[in-house]
C-alpha cells in the first residue's frame, strides 16, 4: 500500500510475492454496472495495477462476456440485495470457479447469511473507491495463492 511501509521479504517469500504481483498482471475483471461513474477511482486503481477491466451495463451483457472470455472476477452492481445473490447464481452456472464480489449496503453479517456457500470474495460499498480495489485485489491474491 502506498505511504506504509511493507514488510521486508527474503528468498522464497519474495519470489513468491513477485509471482503473485506478476499474476495479477493483465488479469481480465468483468464488471457489470450501471453506474460508470461510480466506478472510477476503482477501475483507474485496476488498471494502474495491470488488471483490464471491461465494463457492461446489464447482467445479461456480463453472462455473454463471461461465456466469451472468462475472467478472473466479476464485480457485480445490482439494482438491489434483491438481485445479487441469483446474479451470482447464474454466473457460477457459466464458471463455478469464477470469483465474484459484489456491490451491497447490506450490514456484514447479513450479507454474509444472505450470500452464504456462494464463495463471494467480498461486499464492496456503493461507491468503491482505489483503497476497496487495492484490498479486493489483496483477497484475490490471497484466494489464488491457495490454488482457488
Amino acid at each position: 500500500m502506498r505511504g506504509q511501509a511493507q514488510p521486508l521479504l527474503h528468498g522464497s517469500d519474495l519470489r513468491r510475492r513477485r509471482a503473485l504481483g506478476a499474476a495479477m498482471k493483465n488479469r481480465r475483471i468483468l464488471l457489470q454496472t450501471s453506474r460508470p461513474e461510480a466506478w472510477e477511482d476503482f477501475v483507474e486503481q485496476l488498471q494502474h495495477d495491470g488488471c483490464t477491466v471491461c465494463m457492461t451495463a446489464t447482467i445479461d451483457q456480463c453472462k455473454e462476456a463471461a461465456r466469451r472470455d472468462i475472467p478472473v472476477l466479476a464485480l457485480l452492481d445490482p439494482p438491489s440485495g434483491d438481485h445479487a445473490r441469483a446474479w451470482v447464481l447464474e454466473l457460477m452456472m457459466i464458471d463455478a470457479g469464477m470469483h465474484t464480489a459484489v456491490v451491497t449496503e447490506m450490514d456484514d453479517e447479513i450479507f454474509h447469511d444472505v450470500m452464504e456457500g456462494l464463495g463471494i470474495l467480498t461486499p464492496l460499498p456503493p461507491r468503491p473507491m482505489a483503497s476497496d480495489a487495492r484490498k479486493m485485489l489483496g483477497l484475490l491474491e490471497q484466494v489464488e495463492s491457495l490454488g482457488g
